[in-house]
């Protein structure tokens, strides 16, 4: 996008200390630059390997650290593994609009790093330790008991929840959806995800965020469905949703709070129907 990303710019040489506006200088004129020269230098298979050479660091030192020699033998086992994945994602999932070699720049190599990393999972079945949640150490489970606050945003009374009211950010999207849990014959109670502390954390741009989903479900089968309400996507949105996959994995794998899923609900109308195929 031009409008954040600038395609090209005009630089002009500049000699000794200047005061005032560059246009009332003469001299040197103006000289285009754009990325022609960075696209004729770089094969979009170099920024692949790029992209997976810095997943490989991430996955190898948050598992091994300090440990020299066993972290280059696992780099040299995961990279033609990553290499195939990256590969992959840039073929399937990215829409060059400009030049393939675009996704060399850090705001977009770095999210599909991202996107990656919160995706790949351990290889349970060869013995790798599984993914357990990260919990508040002095609060690490919480409950609807605890949720009573005040607000002047808009709600809509409950009747399966065991909190009274549902706030509304949006002028139907929460209604419609809280609608359709209160009619399924599959939904034991629900909450509204407010107030609740449930964070799932993620990366984004190196930068550590949280995610806050839309409800809670208890349904009729035992499970506990996470539901994300998303209509317009976001540029952190699949980040967002490969985070709730892999958090809910965790708690599985932990098995305290028994058996979670994530739904994500592009249309609230639909929702019931949705549900109806999980049970």
């Amino acid at each position: 996008d031009p409008w954040t990303t600038p395609t090209a710019a005009f630089l002009r040489l500049q000699v000794a200390y200047q005061v005032g506006h560059p246009g009332v200088y003469g001299g040197f004129g103006f000289e285009p630059v754009d990325r022609e020269e960075y696209y004729r230098s770089v094969h979009p298979q170099t920024i692949e390997f790029e992209i997976a050479k810095e997943v490989v660091r991430a996955l190898t030192e948050a598992s091994q650290p300090g440990k020299g020699k066993l972290r280059r033998v696992s780099r040299a086992a995961l990279f033609p593994q990553v290499l195939r994945i990256a590969s992959d994602y840039v073929a399937t999932r990215v829409e060059n609009a400009v030049h393939p070699c675009e996704i060399g720049l850090q705001t977009y190599a770095q999210r599909i790093v991202s996107v990656l990393l919160d995706a790949i999972e351990p290889d349970d079945a060869r013995g790798e330790a599984p993914f357990v949640p990260r919990l508040n150490r002095y609060k690490p489970i919480c409950s609807t008991a605890a949720v009573h606050f005040k607000t002047v945003k808009p709600v809509q009374a409950t009747r399966k929840s065991h909190i009274n009211f549902v706030v509304c950010d949006t002028k139907s999207w929460e209604q419609a959806a809280m609608f359709q849990l209160e009619a399924s014959p599959h939904v034991i109670c629900y909450a509204r995800n407010d107030r609740l502390e449930l964070n799932i954390p993620y990366e984004l741009f190196d930068q550590p965020h949280v995610y806050e989903p839309d409800f809670l479900v208890r349904l009729a089968n035992g499970v506990t469905l996470i539901v994300e309400i998303k209509g317009k996507l976001n540029e952190d949105t699949e980040s967002k949703h490969q985070a709730a996959k892999r958090w809910v994995s965790a708690v599985n794998n932990w098995g305290k709070l028994g058996r979670w899923d994530f739904l994500v609900c592009r249309d609230p109308q639909k929702l019931g129907k949705m549900i109806g195929e999980l049970c």
